[in-house]
């Protein structure tokens, strides 16, 4: 099977790729930048490109089995980057007929019977202060998945650590709470297990503690 990750040259990105190669996957890396080949192996296969040009989105999904979103901000980027990227790859799925596709977003999308902690409210009501964009992209983001006809999964976590510790176990719930911080790790081998995983299409599952 062969997984196309898109935002793999972020720091999330880079552990979605290498723990995906481990698990015997054929990996194809969607990056920015010119000098992301020293994060990977060279059996890993690099593709160059913005994910707001549809044109190279296209290229990385044909030939995939499966579509990991782990898009996020740099500076300058676009204030709705993760949702007019990942219109970009719903499209081009549809066009390439791919059907699975996991992403990853932060607990500020709310969805019906969540139940989160009041660290994460208020950890959110900060954010939305600060930064409004990034929640408004999460949110509109999950809106033009749930919309798609894909085999979708959105994986939601509270706040990223700088954690290198090995992510052996996890626990997901359908609405929380999260736990307070999680590793990229934890990350990469949720999103990873789930490739397979019927249980959660359609839903969004929150990693919790």
């Amino acid at each position: 099977m062969k997984i196309c990750v898109f935002g793999a040259d972020g720091r999330t990105g880079v552990e979605v790729v290498n723990y995906a190669k481990k698990q015997g996957y054929k990996v194809v890396a969607f990056v920015y930048s010119e000098s992301s080949n020293k994060y990977f192996s060279n059996d890993i296969e690099i593709k160059k490109g913005d994910v707001i040009d549809y044109n190279s989105v296209l290229e990385a999904v044909r030939g995939s089995d499966t579509i990991v979103s782990v898009i996020g901000h740099i500076k300058n980027s676009d204030p709705l980057m993760q949702t007019k990227g990942i219109k970009n790859i719903v499209k081009a799925m549809e066009e390439s007929g791919v059907k699975r596709v996991l992403s990853l977003t932060g607990t500020g999308a709310r969805v019906e019977n969540d139940k989160p902690s009041l660290v994460d409210r208020i950890l959110n009501f900060f954010v939305s202060i600060v930064d409004p964009e990034r929640i408004r992209d999460g949110i509109e983001h999950v809106k033009v998945i749930r919309k798609s006809n894909l085999d979708w999964t959105v994986v939601r976590v509270l706040k990223l650590s700088k954690s290198e510790s090995e992510a052996d176990e996890y626990k997901l719930t359908d609405g929380g709470p999260a736990e307070l911080q999680t590793s990229r790790k934890k990350v990469a081998k949720v999103l990873v297990d789930l490739i397979n995983d019927k249980k959660y299409i359609g839903k969004l599952p929150v990693i919790s503690g």
